[in-house]
């Protein structure tokens, strides 16, 4: 298995430069929590599941302005973008399945095409994490079609509010606080359908 998680501060450092002084933004002991709930047909997850992980980098730094939380992480996400990036590798099934031993939680369900995804990760590095994090289920939108949609919500540690975007057919969006209710409330009919299964078997079937 591939290492698809972000590492230890150990292993790994997200400096940002400012006035020719390296900032390293560690939060250690923290964590994100990640709740996705998608409507898509079973051969588009199984080609989601199959696909290579996009790095951060396929986003412009205007696409991901959605996270950040003020000018200090404005400033420091190129910097947290190509670090993000050297966490990715492999497909998203190796993402999923490295994060079963984590907790990871999968409930899906063919008849209605609804999926619920749920698992939180250590924060050692915020702004990576919290890229790493939408990263890991952004690119299923480049496999939906005409009515398939997904909400994720990424709550973290460090922050009063939480991030929601939205996946459509091609594409996604990071929702301002004023869009939320409505997604919010489909996100609860979509959980609603999800049936508890054991991730691994969930997987594993759909990539066979």
């Amino acid at each position: 298995m591939r290492q698809v998680t972000p590492p230890s501060s150990e292993a790994s450092q997200c400096p940002a430069t400012r006035s020719g002084v390296t900032v390293y933004s560690v939060a250690v002991s923290e964590s994100v929590c990640v709740t996705a709930a998608v409507r898509i047909e079973h051969s588009r997850l199984r080609a989601y599941l199959n696909a290579p992980v996009e790095p951060a980098s396929a986003w412009s730094p205007a696409e991901w302005a959605g996270v950040t939380g003020g000018q200090e992480d404005r400033d420091e996400l190129p910097a947290a973008i190509a670090e993000c990036d050297s966490w990715l590798d492999g497909d998203h099934a190796d993402v999923l399945l490295d994060l079963v031993q984590d907790g990871l939680l999968l409930r899906y369900d063919e008849a209605t095409a609804a999926l619920v995804v749920e698992f939180e990760s250590r924060a050692d590095f915020r702004l990576p994490t919290l890229l790493w994090a939408c990263t890991v289920l952004r690119g299923m939108a480049a496999c939906m079609a005409d009515g398939d949609r997904g909400v994720v919500t990424v709550t973290t540690d460090w922050r009063d509010d939480s991030v929601m975007m939205e996946l459509t057919p091609g594409g996604s969006r990071f929702l301002a606080p004023g869009a939320r209710a409505e997604a919010r409330s489909w996100e609860i009919d979509v959980q609603a359908e999800a049936e508890d299964a054991d991730p691994d078997e969930i997987i594993n079937r759909l990539i066979d």
